[in-house]
């Protein structure tokens, strides 16, 4: 296992935008905690009764009668199922989106976040009728953006082999890769039905392309090309 604790990327202005999505996040998601019908509506999750015939209790379904699915892309990325799933997401969010924020700038920085969201929610509501909550498939498309624009720069890391910890530097090419690679490997062996690996996987395709896009269009330049 891989955890980035900082890049090493010099950030020159207050990632303001980045900071506002954060406690954005946050915000929803506690309101979610504290109100059913708050985190119902925005994850678009309806409960349905189990029939005598499938058993007992309730399972969960994807409904479109508050907000259509590619709304519910995004509201969704708002919410998190518990605390530790919101920590964990805001901590990926810190470390790659403040380098991410300075780059795209106050306005197209959000509008990346947003496209990767949708792209990520939409994918998982493409291949699965189960409803999705979490920031995962946005934030792994800041990390794609990322490694186009710092690829070379390298990520302060905790290596946890075996559970004993290890501190080190590891280029963001790899380090993200990692993640990756781990979505794809446990999307190959089965998934984890907890966790919305296609979401991840669309959501950093979408935010790699974005970036690779306003490259080659000059919109968007990596430092060493300014």
């Amino acid at each position: 296992m891989l955890i980035p604790l900082k890049v090493d990327v010099p950030v020159a202005r207050m990632p303001w935008v980045n900071i506002t999505l954060i406690v954005l996040i946050t915000l929803v998601t506690v309101a979610g905690f504290v109100d059913d019908g708050v985190f119902l509506t925005l994850s678009g999750i309806e409960l349905v009764e189990a029939s005598p015939l499938g058993g007992e209790g309730y399972y969960l379904k994807v409904t479109t009668d508050a907000l259509p699915l590619p709304a519910l892309a995004v509201t969704s990325s708002l919410l998190h199922a518990d605390l530790i799933h919101l920590l964990g997401n805001m901590w990926f969010l810190w470390v790659f989106g403040n380098a991410v924020n300075e780059r795209f700038g106050h306005f197209a920085y959000p509008a990346l976040y947003l496209a990767a969201a949708m792209a990520g929610g939409l994918a998982h509501y493409a291949t699965s009728g189960v409803p999705v909550v979490g920031a995962s498939g946005a934030i792994n498309g800041i990390m794609g953006a990322f490694v186009m624009f710092f690829a070379k720069n390298e990520v302060v890391v905790v290596w946890l082999i075996y559970l004993y910890p290890r501190l080190g530097k590891a280029p963001s090419v790899w380090a993200v890769a990692f993640w990756v690679a781990w979505d794809v490997v446990m999307l190959l062996a089965g998934g984890d039905s907890g966790v919305a690996l296609v979401a991840h996987l669309a959501g950093f395709l979408a935010g790699l392309g974005i970036a690779a896009l306003c490259t080659a269009t000059g919109l968007i330049m990596p430092p060493e090309h300014e």
